[in-house]
């Protein structure tokens, strides 16, 4: 049963106060609550990702009127003021991140239309490693690329120079992919920009821009500057004899659990080898530890060595850690720094045989653009079994004696090139050069391929061959070995210079 409220006993002027209160006291409680849901509303979006904004922009108002709260004008102006100022303000989160394909398309009225939406891209058109003058009026610029995109489509590049006075030069590129088809995801690309005269002619500094585009078509394309060279910073003697170099070593990426021990002793013997006129450049793909590095330490302060950082190339995929990119990177970084560039790896050892000379070899070569270098690959495991020898304390070229002895079969080769007079280069040979090549070379240069030796850790004696096999064929593994000690004859030379060239080092730990 509804039960009537009791007659106010209170006079008429009193109940208008009191009820004019109340309806105060509602309307601030009512503005407060407004302002809170404003402010939270204002904190959502504020905290909301990046698409946030799509969702305003494509979103359409609701057609019904909202009569449930009524938002204050202060409330409601500042909220308008924020959501309109993060809408106009790019997401700035990650500065390398970039978005394609936001606006999503209209979907047609014809449901047999099928429509492809593409989200994101597999691969990079380009990415630049390194950009060169390669002469006063070329430039080189080294990088990787959409594998798919060379293979299968027809994609191109085109140079201008911009100059700080104000005039520009367009010239043709030329593009080579030096990898011999090993690329992966992405295949070395380098680009060639020759101008008819020098750009930088006058000194006055400018920017090499590089036009990359997808296709055939002129329409889509990317641009990008690849060079920078600032007011009187050109020099034209830097482009002729005499270089700071004899010789240089392009290294290729160092990747694994390398052997400190033998980064140590292949330092010391191609230090050696090469003479003081030389310099080594190390690719450290992850595989310059701290101990390696203390290594190489000493020969980086003798201004010897130079490691260069390369582990970013882990987020392109490429072929063997991208070693391809790494000796175009090399080749044109140093293009005129010495007379002679030499490409192998850190498990191979240069060797002249019957008292040649580098000199003089190189000299017999100089009408050659490049020659190439034969293996002779070395047992990984087969010691002499000499009770009076201690082999955890010698160096491995001084304790590997075996050498593989098959005839009448290809072996690797690696080589030494003029990069003056190249234009890219590959980890064996170079396809695109200026001038001849040299192969028969066995009897004045060639080298030793100590395979597997490079990560082992532990002893390299494992297995043990008796004194007779000095003199005779040893078949292990199927295979035929010959005794070999043409490099345990140089391991004292070797040590006796390391100890005079950097001082004594911390001797190995026996295994």
């Amino acid at each position: 049963m509804r039960k009537e409220a009791a007659p106010s006993s209170v006079p008429s002027a009193a109940a208008g106060t009191t009820t004019l209160g109340k309806l105060f006291i509602c309307f601030e409680t009512k503005t407060l609550v407004t302002t809170l849901l404003a402010l939270t509303l204002v904190m959502f979006l504020w905290n909301l990702p990046p698409y946030y904004q799509n969702l305003l922009s494509t979103t359409r108002p609701c057609s019904v009127p909202i009569t449930s709260v009524s938002v204050s004008a202060s409330a409601a102006s500042v909220t308008a003021s924020l959501i309109s100022t993060n809408v106009s303000m790019p997401y700035k989160a990650n500065p390398v991140a970039k978005k394609y394909n936001t606006a999503t398309r209209p979907k047609p009225k014809d449901p047999n239309k099928r429509v492809f939406e593409s989200y994101g891209n597999a691969a990079a058109l380009f990415v630049q490693m390194g950009a060169y003058r390669g002469g006063p009026t070329t430039f080189a610029v080294v990088g990787l690329a959409s594998k798919p995109i060379h293979v299968y489509g027809k994609p191109w590049f085109k140079c201008e120079w911009i100059s700080n006075n104000g005039s520009s030069y367009r010239a043709k590129a030329y593009k080579m992919l030096p990898d011999w088809g090993y690329g992966r995801v992405y295949t070395v690309v380098v680009v060639n920009c020759t101008f008819p005269f020098n750009p930088n002619q006058d000194n006055n500094g400018g920017k090499l821009m590089v036009n990359a585009y997808y296709g055939e078509s002129q329409r889509k394309y990317e641009k990008f500057m690849a060079l920078e060279e600032s007011p009187g910073s050109y020099n034209e003697s830097k482009f002729n004899p005499p270089y700071q170099y004899e010789y240089l070593y392009c290294g290729s990426s160092l990747y694994g659990n390398l052997s400190a021990d033998r980064i140590r002793e292949w330092m010391a013997y191609h230090a050696w080898f090469f003479g003081p006129s030389s310099h080594f450049v190390f690719h450290d793909a992850g595989g310059v530890s701290p101990e390696v590095m203390a290594v190489l330490g000493p020969w980086v302060k003798a201004g010897r060595v130079t490691v260069q950082d390369i582990r970013d190339q882990a987020e392109y995929d490429g072929y063997y850690y991208n070693q391809f990119l790494v000796v175009n990177d090399c080749l044109h970084r140093y293009r005129y720094a010495a007379n002679w560039t030499f490409f192998f790896d850190v498990d191979e050892y240069i060797y002249l045989p019957h008292g040649n000379t580098l000199e003089s070899v190189l000299n017999e070569f100089s009408g050659y653009t490049q020659f190439t270098i034969q293996q002779n690959p070395m047992s990984s495991m087969l010691c002499l079994n000499g009770s009076s020898q201690e082999y955890s304390r010698q160096w491995g070229f001084e304790k590997l004696l075996f050498r593989e002895s098959r005839t009448k079969i290809r072996r690797d080769r690696k080589y030494a090139i003029q990069a003056k007079n190249a234009f890219a280069t590959g980890v064996h040979m170079s396809e695109n050069i200026v001038g001849k090549s040299l192969h028969k070379t066995e009897t004045k240069i060639h080298y030793y391929h100590y395979h597997n030796t490079i990560t082992q850790h532990q002893e390299l004696c494992r297995e043990y061959l008796p004194s007779t096999a000095v003199k005779q064929v040893t078949w292990f593994n199927k295979l035929p070995y010959v005794y070999d000690d043409n490099m345990k004859k140089l391991a004292n030379t070797i040590k006796q210079f390391e100890l005079e060239t950097i001082g004594k080092q911390p001797q190995p730990e026996p295994h």
